[in-house]
């Protein structure tokens, strides 16, 4: 990146929208919620209003000067990071819930709205939008919408994707275009909301949202479960899919988890002795039926082996509970000095076959492991723990771990990623899960979105 071009975008910049558009710190967007970086991005821009991001997105595209879009930069895979040394593009500013359409049921929002605003905006009007992201309270729908975002209540309700009715995008060249439909159904042409869905910012910009929301469920009521092993939790997974109590959410803790929130005394419920593993079952619906269906989930745990079932049917209660859990990555990057966080997923049947391949791993080569995650649909976050300054060798042995964690992986039939996308981190490990044909042809499909490979270059796809 010539320093020349990224002077003559910043003059120009200015003349055409304005000095105030540049973020004079860029130190803060130099990192995201991963161990990718530092990388300080030539320039950032916030824009005030949507009507500027193409105009930029031109400005770029006549200099050739790259550019990353972020959003709120909690994702952990270095996907909104200016590694190419050019622009960073932060569509923060951009907060407006636009509309909340009770009688069609669907809000429009622009990228930078928080995901929580967002919930508390429509349950206030009896509606209810799903995805629920650890980092709900400070992640925005624009990121979330980028990496396809999960959360709890994927278990039940789908991912971000299965709630994109439409987005207004600009593309590479800064032609703004409306793609997809505000009609819950819509077959007309090509899905190209959904292809943008996960696409992590590579073929297009995100101005707009338009989001299908449901009725909101009246009552939810939360079990903890608790287990001597993660093989126990991960058949209590299976009882409770298959038992006719339909989960909003299964959220499993291995016992590097338990053994933590047991000493912090942080949980809501007192444990047994003897849990290594935590099941938190979440149930949600009309208030008759929840009561069936609560008993029925206990009874499911308990044949599974449960060696407690703890009922939280208080608000008080249940969010506490729920606290902890969405904490449970801080909590963890609080007792060790470094984390690196995956986010694999496996078919279901292969749940417990993975909480064993990631402990057999972090043993083998010596590396504080602890998983967590989505047991219902599959997703868990392995998390490996160290101390940089504890050997010479633990860089080496923790990419080691990485490494042997995705062959596992794949080994038994997942994918590198549930909900956090490739970014950066995983980049050099996408020819283990796609063949060279296959990112030929979606490289094909940026050519045509971005033909100057402006927009988040480098990302998700390694080198070829």
């Amino acid at each position: 990146m010539a320093v020349l071009d990224l002077a003559a975008l910043h003059e120009r910049i200015c003349a055409e929208l304005g000095a105030d558009i540049v973020v004079r710190d860029r130190e803060p967007y130099a990192r995201d919620d991963g161990a990718e970086g530092p990388f300080m991005p030539g320039l950032v821009v916030r824009p005030r209003e949507r009507a500027e991001v193409a105009p930029l997105v031109r400005l770029c595209h006549a200099l050739g000067v790259p550019l990353s879009p972020r959003g709120a930069g909690t994702g952990t895979v270095g996907g909104c990071l200016a590694d190419h040394g050019g622009v960073v593009l932060d569509l923060g500013g951009l907060r407006s819930i636009v509309d909340i359409d009770e009688r069609s049921m669907l809000a429009i929002v622009e990228p930078g709205v928080l995901t929580g605003e967002l919930h508390r905006a429509v349950e206030a009007r009896g509606l209810f939008y799903p995805p629920d992201p650890a980092s709900l309270k400070i992640c925005s729908v624009g990121g979330n919408v980028a990496t396809n975002a999960g959360g709890p209540r994927a278990c039940k309700y789908g991912v971000t994707g299965n709630f994109v009715l439409g987005l207004d995008v600009v593309d590479g060249t800064g032609l703004s275009h409306e793609v997809g439909h505000r009609s819950i159904k819509g077959v007309t042409g090509y899905n190209l909301a959904g292809l943008l869905v996960g696409s992590e910012g590579t073929l297009g910009l995100i101005t707009r949202c338009v989001l299908r929301l449901i009725p909101r469920p009246p009552f939810a009521v939360t079990l903890l479960a608790s287990f001597a092993d993660e093989a126990a939790a991960c058949d209590a997974v299976h009882r409770c899919l298959t038992g006719g109590v339909a989960p909003a959410a299964l959220e499993l803790a291995d016992r590097t988890c338990t053994e933590l929130l047991a000493r912090s005394g942080t949980l809501a419920v007192e444990l047994p002795p003897g849990a290594r593993a935590l099941l938190w079952v979440e149930l949600d619906g009309d208030g008759a039926g929840l009561d069936r269906a609560l008993l029925r989930a206990a009874d499911l745990c308990r044949e599974a082996g449960a060696l407690a079932v703890a009922q939280a049917t208080d608000a008080a209660t249940r969010d506490a509970l729920w606290d902890v859990r969405r904490a449970l990555s801080h909590t963890l990057r609080a007792h060790w000095p470094k984390k690196i966080s995956e986010d694999v997923a496996v078919p279901l049947a292969r749940l417990p076959d993975l909480a064993a391949a990631a402990r057999e791993i972090g043993a083998r080569h010596r590396v504080d492991v602890a998983s967590f995650g989505h047991a219902g649909d599959g997703n868990l976050h392995v998390n490996f723990l160290y101390d940089p300054k504890a050997s010479s060798d633990i860089g080496e042995r923790v990419d080691r771990c990485v490494a042997d964690l995705f062959a596992a992986t794949i080994a038994l039939g997942g994918t590198l990623s549930g909900e956090h996308g490739i970014g950066l981190s995983k980049r050099p490990y996408m020819p283990l899960e796609q063949p060279p044909e296959l990112r030929a042809l979606q490289l094909a499909l940026k050519r045509a979105w971005d033909p100057q490979n402006i927009l988040n270059p480098g990302k998700v796809f390694p080198p070829a």
